[in-house]
């Protein structure tokens, strides 16, 4: 985060939306670099603990739901940029071009897109590289609160688009376990720079660049 947090300085960014903010952290984050963020996201789940966060982190932040098409409609302002460590992940073309219309739709002048990407071409590549240094199977040390221990396991497995993190949420209760389970391909490289590019200049972004971090930056 600390060079996403020096791009944002050099496009000399006020205000942002972390669209699909998760539970927030990148969130405060940015705020706590001095930001006005603002955070999207289409879980209910995220957004209901996502203030909880903010207000343990002394910030205030605005949350609310809404999927990339409800922006427009959801949003009640404009922004600086909208960062998004989602956007890259989206596997179908068509739905890709909506959520990068509607994000369009909600910068300011000169506004832009941040999002992580990969320059290479080369997709089977890149895979291979990052599966040799990947972990296959991760376990992290429980985190207890509240009387609530919660166990991450990670399993990694190699697919055509990238590498699918399995994330097995292990979560005790006085005398009761449940398990969760959610699966994250990171990173998801489907989608080259060649495509992002061409797809941000059909939606009306005048300019679209890839910086030495991997950031492709997309400018209104």
């Amino acid at each position: 985060m600390k060079l996403v947090l020096l791009l944002l300085s050099k496009l000399k960014v006020e205000s942002i939306l972390d669209c699909s903010c998760g539970l927030g952290y990148k969130t405060v984050l940015f705020a706590k670099a001095g930001h006005d963020v603002e955070g999207s996201d289409a879980s209910a789940t995220a957004i209901k603990y996502a203030p909880r966060l903010a207000e343990e982190e002394g910030v205030k932040i605005r949350f609310f739901r809404s999927r990339y098409e409800e922006l427009n409609k959801k949003c009640t302002r404009k922004y600086d940029c909208v960062w998004s460590d989602n956007f890259d992940e989206i596997g179908v073309y068509e739905y890709l071009k909506t959520a990068a219309r509607s994000i369009h739709s909600i910068l300011n002048n000169h506004g832009k897109l941040v999002f992580m990407t990969t320059s290479q071409k080369d997709l089977k590549k890149v895979i291979e590289t990052e599966w040799k240094k990947r972990k296959r199977f991760v376990i992290d040390p429980p985190y207890e609160k509240d009387s609530v221990e919660v166990t991450r396991i990670e399993v990694a497995e190699k697919t055509s688009e990238g590498i699918l993190e399995n994330n097995i949420f292990l979560i005790r209760k006085q005398d009761r376990l449940r398990a969760e389970i959610t699966s994250i391909m990171n990173p998801r490289i489907k989608w080259t720079f060649r495509n992002f590019s061409e797809l941000l200049r059909k939606v009306g972004f005048r300019e679209v660049y890839i910086t030495k971090e991997n950031c492709a930056v997309a400018a209104r």
